[in-house]
């Protein structure tokens, strides 16, 4: 008989019982019995895109080896649901970015428009640091109604372990009022959450899971499965600054 995919109260169990890891892995001697299949799909993830051509090509060679992009709502479903939302014989990727910069919207924007590339958006909403260039909500708001995924990555970048130590209620607020502040600015769900930084901790995710149907981190791998839909794994880009000067996220 098939068994049913985990739900978010099993996952969490899993989590507190010591059965998934510090990684969200499922430790030595925990069952598996309760999950879906595991599906092999790429997340690529991005910060500045400093060259809409470079970008272009990244993903027409994707296209042209049998990717097929999705979104994260997407993938999730396939997990959950065991539906794969991609044509059979069609290697699936998903398309990501970080932060909420602008050049994302210069650069990556109008290819993905154009090809008709599904691709999630990691927006801290009316974030400045007075050294880079970020979306604006006029931006968040194009964004959101040509289709695309918008997904909270907190307020204000927070490393979310070490606010909560210090500051267990503005830890809160960066997980809770971003989703809240992100569907005020956009009109349209805000369903996933993004972990700055890569940080994470059994209580973060508590809290996400409670408001948000999955969560993007910075585990590297290719592979996912329904009990780390709070800790899908993802793979780096390196790309260029606009200053021309290489760098890794």
């Amino acid at each position: 008989m098939t068994q049913p995919p985990p739900t978010r109260r099993d996952f969490l169990r899993l989590l507190r019982a010591g059965a998934v890891g510090a990684g969200g892995l499922l430790m030595p001697g925990a069952s598996r019995a309760e999950a879906a299949p595991a599906v092999e799909c790429p997340i690529y993830f991005f910060h500045e895109v400093a060259s809409g051509s470079s970008f272009a090509r990244f993903i027409i060679d994707l296209l042209n080896r049998g990717g097929h992009p999705i979104s994260v709502a997407t993938l999730l479903a396939s997990l959950g649901e065991g539906e794969r939302g991609w044509p059979e014989g069609k290697r699936p990727f998903v398309i990501t970015f970080d932060d909420g910069l602008a050049s994302q919207r210069r650069n990556a924007l109008p290819f993905l428009t154009d090809w008709a590339i599904p691709a999630s958006f990691a927006v801290m909403p009316g974030f400045g640091d007075g050294r880079h260039q970020y979306l604006t909500d006029s931006n968040v708001r194009e964004i959101a109604g040509l289709g695309f995924e918008l997904v909270s990555h907190t307020m204000n970048h927070a490393a979310l372990v070490r606010l909560r130590r210090a500051n267990p209620g503005a830890w809160a607020a960066e997980i809770v009022d971003s989703k809240a502040r992100l569907q005020d600015i956009s009109g349209r769900p805000v369903d996933f959450f993004c972990y700055p930084f890569g940080s994470y901790d059994a209580a973060t995710i508590d809290l996400v899971s409670q408001h948000y149907r999955g969560a993007l981190s910075t585990r590297r791998g290719l592979t996912h499965s329904a009990e780390e839909a709070y800790l899908l794994r993802r793979e780096r880009r390196s790309h260029e600054r606009e200053d021309g000067h290489r760098e890794h996220e």
